[in-house]
């Protein structure tokens, strides 16, 4: 028993150890990614190859991974002339796409030009079109109210960012409102390869759903077919036994009525 008790204190020690060796690791590598510029404020690097520039990650829905299955949050914060604002996106009822935009990123002005000519007014799937742009703390109300499009919510709220894990600008998440899951999200390079991106998410849902329905309908079809082979076979034993339909034996025996009282 007491080498038993020592093998596991050594065992202990050694996991402790490996943990703390893990958080360590974790430790340097944010450091490294901070000093290297990269976080909220960071522009994302559009200029690399196209498997990175351009990615649209499903999240959420049957066939997914749990870990991308994630709840959407409702944006808070202010507009850029400073009156306090909240967008419903978690059980809205349409679909959601949030804008994570800057002021100062080269790429984001495309967007902003997109979206001041209409754009959003043409998305597939009815989408509704966000723009988030960090709160005051990092970004100028000014700038933004200068970029900001007329029929499109202008939402800045540095809280919103740290909710959805933006990494930088521009960041798009589509989120389904109804569900309040986040369908996909992910960067783009123009507003056409945005549609694109969205076009091919719908499709994969649409496609998703589809399969869905179409596995219920056969189970469903196989419990009726299970119940009417189930049937068949009683009828088959029933009358083996020599019992066909309308025999007495099936319906159990017939109470007599109750003696009616004599009038006196």
């Amino acid at each position: 028993m007491t080498a038993l008790v020592a093998t596991e204190t050594v065992v202990l020690v050694l996991l402790a150890l490996l943990v703390v060796g893990l958080l360590r690791s974790h430790a340097e590598i944010l450091r490294t990614l901070h000093d290297l510029g990269v976080g909220p404020d960071a522009e994302l690097d559009l200029t690399a190859a196209s498997a990175s520039a351009s990615t649209y990650a499903p999240a959420g829905g049957d066939g997914t991974p749990p870990d991308r299955a994630r709840v959407a949050f409702d944006v808070q914060g202010v507009t850029p002339s400073g009156d306090a604002v909240v967008v419903g996106v978690h059980g809205a009822p349409r679909q959601v796409l949030l804008a994570f935009l800057s002021s100062g990123c080269t790429t984001c002005q495309t967007f902003w030009d997109a979206l001041r000519d209409g754009a959003a007014r043409h998305l597939p799937g009815d989408l509704r079109v966000v723009v988030v742009a960090a709160g005051d703390d990092r970004e100028s109300a000014s700038a933004i109210a200068e970029r900001a499009p007329t029929d499109v919510p202008v939402v800045m709220s540095s809280q919103a960012w740290h909710d959805y894990d933006v990494p930088g600008s521009p960041y798009f998440v589509h989120v389904d409102g109804p569900s309040g899951r986040i369908v996909g999200d992910g960067t783009a390079r123009t507003w056409p390869q945005l549609v694109g991106l969205v076009e091919d998410a719908l499709g994969d849902r649409a496609e998703r759903d589809r399969r869905i329905r179409a596995d219920r309908d056969e189970r469903t079809a196989r419990r009726r077919r299970g119940g009417a082979a189930r049937e068949a076979r009683a009828d088959a034993a029933l009358a083996a036994a020599g019992i066909r339909p309308g025999d007495p034996s099936l319906y159990g025996p017939v109470a007599d009525p109750p003696d009616r009282p004599v009038d006196a």
